[in-house]
């Protein structure tokens, strides 16, 4: 398998498991998703947010020597890695599924060529960096499910069930 088709198929999972949480966050109060649950952006919203906004630094970081797709250009430039761009749950989901379809869509985009690829940025602290490619998309798709074990861990806090994780059940073969 090319090393562009895992990343497809890690945005699909990224996409589904990410639409499972939301929908087991459904069950909580307004209060319970701000409630500071001791994670590292404090709350279960805090927790999207910060998702949210790395995702985004990183794709339109990535799209500065790979195009990604217009709507990109819809979507907020964070400035810090505690932005909230979000402040409730239907305004999260709208813009977590949209980041999420961007990703998917320039995903299938990548060719076997592209890993080489060096992006050059200024970090949140005003550091110019350089990393290639398939190290950005291992940082980012890992840094997710990072942050989504702390979301699974509050939301069995609350009593939630939010069902099965694991990429090999997810039905990402569209």
């Amino acid at each position: 398998m090319p090393w562009s088709d895992h990343y497809s198929r890690y945005a699909r999972y990224n996409r589904w498991i990410n639409q499972q949480l939301l929908d087991a966050c459904e069950q909580l109060s307004t209060e319970q998703l701000q409630e500071d649950c001791g994670l590292f952006f404090g709350s279960v919203l805090g927790s999207w947010n910060h998702l949210l906004v790395t995702d985004l630094l990183w794709t339109k970081r990535m799209s500065a020597i790979f195009p990604i797709l217009e709507e990109l250009k819809s979507l907020p430039s964070p400035i810090t890695l505690r932005d909230t761009l979000v402040v409730d749950l239907p305004a999260l989901r709208a813009m977590r599924t949209q980041t999420d379809d961007v990703l998917v869509r320039w995903c299938d985009l990548l060719r076997a060529d592209d890993a080489t690829d060096v992006v050059t940025y200024t970090n949140t602290r005003g550091e110019e960096m350089s990393w290639p490619l398939d190290l950005i998309l291992q940082h980012l798709f890992n840094h997710q499910t990072h942050h989504r074990g702390q979301i699974s861990a509050a939301l069995s806090g609350f009593g939630i069930d939010y069902g099965e994780t694991d990429l090999l059940f997810a039905p990402i073969k569209d």
